[in-house]
């Protein structure tokens, strides 16, 4: 070993920034974030850090389990959406989305998966945000995105949880409080109010506490990404390959200031 060689050793090295990703809620619209994960691994962008709200979490827990964007697609494409609905409202779980998660991620818990990851929910008694960050994968997904009328409550541990898109539906803030540097938000909501009494007529004791539940991803990111989605609905999935491009085409747009965002950070880490 060279004499410069050996002082090398003891010269402190920079220290790696953590890249974070928050996604959001939005039910066939997360084809859209799809498309947006593609334009970033084309780009060399690995997240470390990843959080997410309804389907949101379901694509935010199989990328930090390992899966590609087009693996998640090609896992998404195998749901049936009649065996969902009906494994929601009959029986969880043994059927519908919990079996096609529970299967296909290998009955995983959350501090089990390859990259740190939270799941957002909401807590029907109380109208309160419940961030999963423990214990089944399958469970947490299902209590994330289980958006009334169309499925009932999940109950975890005697308490009852309903979609996270009424109290954090793009949760960057967890993404920050995981360590992340640089956090990158993807936002699939139209900010439509909700309609008056939605929740109180399905359940009475419901007390939301929410008025945006957008904002605080919009406080904690550095880019939020927010494609243009108007024109489709949360159930519309017939037209996933167009909301698909949509997204990627998004983060293709917003790309050059990311990549620079990235590289000045590197910069001042040396």
């Amino acid at each position: 070993m060279g004499f410069f060689n050996f002082f090398k050793l003891f010269k402190k090295q920079p220290k790696p920034i953590k890249l974070g990703l928050a996604l959001g809620s939005g039910g066939a619209k997360g084809f859209a974030e799809l498309g947006a994960l593609r334009a970033f691994e084309e780009n060399g962008i690995t997240f470390d850090v990843i959080a997410g709200t309804s389907i949101g979490s379901i694509i935010g827990a199989f990328y930090a389990s390992g899966y590609t964007s087009t693996d998640i697609l090609e896992m998404l494409k195998t749901i049936e959406i009649g065996d969902v609905k009906n494994g929601f409202m009959i029986n969880m779980d043994t059927s519908g989305l919990f079996n096609v998660i529970d299967k296909s991620i290998g009955s995983l818990n959350i501090e089990e998966l390859k990259k740190p990851f939270r799941a957002v929910a909401t807590e029907l008694e109380t109208g309160d945000e419940y961030v999963f960050s423990l214990g089944s994968v399958a469970t947490a997904l299902v209590a994330s995105s289980s958006y009334p009328p169309f499925f009932k409550p999940v109950v975890v541990d005697n308490k009852r949880y309903i979609d996270g898109a009424f109290t954090n539906s793009v949760p960057a803030d967890l993404v920050r409080q995981l360590g992340a540097d640089y956090v990158i938000g993807i936002d699939l909501s139209n900010h439509e109010p909700k309609p008056s009494g939605f929740l109180d007529k399905l359940f009475p004791t419901y007390q939301g506490k929410v008025e945006k539940p957008w904002e605080k991803g919009y406080e904690n990111s550095d880019v939020m990404l927010h494609p243009d989605l108007s024109a489709y609905k949360p159930i519309s999935f017939g037209a996933g390959s167009v909301m698909y491009d949509i997204g990627y085409q998004c983060a293709i747009e917003n790309m050059p200031k990311i990549l620079k965002d990235i590289e000045n950070l590197k910069k001042t880490n040396k």
